[in-house]
């Protein structure tokens, strides 16, 4: 049987979960994030192509025209050279930078969430165990991840091929063309060239994302012992619960057999709820509930009453409203004022006894 086998057949718990969470162990795919980092990296390029180049034709005409330094033995100069091409360079490349840093970044955020784990930092000593690495690096699993490699990068140049192969038209028009509307057409076939291939990544990143999720929830999976014993550590053994709800229960039974001859009348609901009704009008201000209880201490209460004569009234919904909103020791609020003094009242009639 899988349990005999120890078989992990059980889906991981919230506890489980958090756990591999805190360690960095999170499912996430590498390869959809590095697709929509090229995506992002491509259009940027697309969009803001043009400015680049402004940027760059006005930096460079400023340097070729010797604009930025007079003499560049001079030290000063030579500073202000420096930091104007630095500052050129940043206005050319920032935007692609701070567009592909938010890529990188949301492509993995969208994946896993806010996500801090310090104990993935910790340095583990198995890793420098040569019979495991040797294992990472020439296992099974490696082996998988390489044929996959492979066959990732085999599609793509089949897709690379194939573009390149319906341009060839173009391609071939390209020396009779001014070197403007040749640069602007070689631009327009690599931005196809890029989508195309991109396509194709997105599609094996998205089955990649599948994939990895299935095994991160497939690696976290239980076996019906660790459960178990994971439901031992949460909420204690179940025996050790029995015995203290078996005490619970005797307790109970003590303190209603002190209580419920005191009564004056127990509400039940019939069978499930009763709640113990007492009412001295010298001191109190209102009837009070001496005793409550459902189930195994409801049968008690009645058993109690009637050993002692206590009248017992069904009144199914004041019996659970009571026994729901009003603590032991407590009197009854406002709200259950008419409808207990109507009890009370019925109860005295029966014993000619007087309410004041």
């Amino acid at each position: 049987m899988p349990e005999d086998l120890g078989e992990r057949t059980e889906e991981a718990t919230p506890k489980r979960k958090e756990e591999a969470r805190e360690e960095g162990n999170v499912s996430r795919s590498q390869d959809l994030a590095g697709a929509l980092v090229l995506l992002v990296a491509t259009a940027a390029t697309a969009v803001l192509a043009v400015r680049m180049l402004g940027q760059a034709k006005i930096a460079l005409g400023a340097v070729l025209a010797g604009d930025t330094v007079a003499n560049p033995l001079d030290p000063d100069e030579t500073r202000g050279y420096i930091m104007y091409v630095g500052a050129a360079a940043i206005r050319v490349g920032a935007p692609i930078l701070i567009v592909l840093w938010m890529a990188a970044y949301l492509s993995h955020f969208w994946q896993v969430g806010w996500l801090v784990a310090p104990k993935s930092l910790l340095p583990k000593f198995s890793k420098l165990n040569p019979i495991s690495g040797f294992q990472r690096v020439f296992g099974i699993s490696a082996l998988v991840k390489a044929i996959l490699d492979t066959l990732k990068v085999t599609i793509v140049l089949i897709v690379a091929a194939w573009t390149i192969l319906g341009s060839v038209d173009r391609i071939m028009l390209l020396p009779h063309l001014d070197i403007l509307p040749a640069l602007v057409e070689i631009g327009w076939m690599l931005l196809d060239l890029a989508f195309r291939t991109l396509l194709v990544l997105l599609l094996l990143g998205v089955i990649d994302f599948v994939y990895q999720k299935w095994k991160g929830r497939h690696d976290l999976k239980m076996t019906k012992q660790q459960v178990k014993d994971e439901l031992k550590q949460t909420e204690g053994d179940p025996e050790t619960k029995r015995r203290r709800m078996r005490m619970a229960q005797q307790i109970s039974a003590q303190r209603v057999s002190a209580t419920v001859p005191k009564a004056d009348v127990v509400v039940t609901n019939p069978d499930h709820v009763a709640v113990a009704l007492q009412y001295d009008a010298d001191e109190m201000s209102a009837p009070k509930v001496i005793a409550k209880g459902a189930d195994y201490v409801a049968m008690r209460i009645r058993r109690i009453a009637i050993q002692h004569g206590i009248p017992i009234i069904q009144r199914p919904p004041l019996a659970r409203a009571l026994y729901k909103e009003v603590p032991v020791g407590q009197e009854v609020p406002p709200a259950f004022y008419q409808a207990v003094a109507e009890i009370l009242a019925y109860v005295y009639r029966l014993s000619g006894r007087m309410a004041g």
